[in-house]
């Protein structure tokens, strides 16, 4: 198992460090740092919850987010990340009907919020 991650974590180390050059960190700064104040706390559950993938996401995270982010945006984007997988909800919404799946969405996407802004407030 061990020796089949290996690719994937050298590709991911790869993509990360392309990813970290395209995307404008003034871009994350206005939207998911500081600046963007209590509005991050909202945004960043949404943009955890259109990122697919594994564990081989967390160079990303680093390579992206390290400088760039507030810990409470941070924490909300990868809580959320866990929480939802947006490649799911049609078969949600098929199996477990529309009110359970708002629902869901609705509380994954609360906690998430309330989680990063705690942990702003303690981290700083």
């Amino acid at each position: 198992m061990l020796f089949s991650l290996i690719p994937i974590l050298i590709i991911a180390f790869f993509v990360a460090g392309l990813i970290a050059d395209l995307i404008p960190r003034k871009l994350i700064y206005r939207w998911l740092g500081r600046e963007a104040g209590w509005k991050g706390f909202f945004i960043a559950p949404a943009v955890g919850a259109l990122i697919q993938g594994g564990l081989h996401l967390f160079p990303l995270f680093a390579a992206v987010f390290q400088e760039s982010m507030g810990v409470g945006t941070s924490i909300a984007m990868i809580a959320t990340w866990g929480m939802i997988n947006v490649g799911h909800l049609p078969y949600e919404f098929a199996f477990l009907g529309p009110r359970f799946v708002l629902l869901k969405l609705g509380v994954c996407l609360a906690i998430p919020s309330l989680t990063g802004f705690i942990a702003h407030v303690i981290f700083g």
